[in-house]
């Protein structure tokens, strides 16, 4: 399908694009807490439908090619790979529809130069590495409330893009204790 299909067919549902080199694991993420609550979505990756609900009122997307067409409400930026993807991201950014919302890292300096960029009715937030302890080399989430989570992801760029998937997912209704009980039974692919 293309971009602009995929868009005709959700007009009624809220568009959720991530892109670069995290967005896999991101949609991943936020795919496995919302199964976690039987919440209904639609999944596209790289065009293709991986699941569908006639039900759903959010898209997930992780493309690379057409991102324009989908003319997201939510975009997530992860890392950048060359000039010519940064290009792409900037323009992206700038078409994030009104009263939409931009994410990014505040690790990347350049990200976060597009991400915070003054955009009007558009809501920036910056994401980073997530409060974490390692025991037994497993990685445990330490939530605002000092309770403890253990998870299947290693730390760094992992634990960043696990930060942006929160923040996406607080946009939709999920909570923090929502969140963390999800987490514990994510397992990567």
């Amino acid at each position: 399908m293309t971009a602009s299909e995929i868009y005709q067919q959700s007009l009624d549902k809220q568009r959720i694009l991530a892109v670069g080199e995290g967005g896999g694991l991101i949609t991943s993420l936020i795919a496995h807490v919302l199964k976690s609550y039987n919440r209904k979505f639609d999944l596209y990756q790289h065009s293709k439908a991986v699941s569908i609900s006639k039900d759903s009122i959010v898209i997930l997307i992780h493309d690379t090619h057409q991102l324009a067409d989908y003319k997201h409400h939510i975009l997530i930026l992860s890392s950048t790979t060359s000039k010519k993807e940064l290009t792409q991201f900037e323009l992206l950014a700038d078409a994030t529809s009104k009263g939409g919302t931009l994410i990014f890292p505040e690790s990347d300096s350049t990200l976060k130069q597009v991400g915070s960029r003054e955009r009007t009715d558009i809501q920036a937030i910056g994401y980073s590495g997530y409060k974490h302890e390692t025991k037994d080399g497993k990685t445990i989430l330490i939530s605002s409330s000092n309770e403890k989570f253990p998870i299947a992801l290693s730390g760094g760029k992992d634990l960043e893009h696990l930060s942006a998937a929160k923040e996406v997912l607080k946009k939709i209704g999920i909570t923090s204790s929502q969140f963390y009980n999800a987490l514990t039974s994510y397992q990567p692919a």
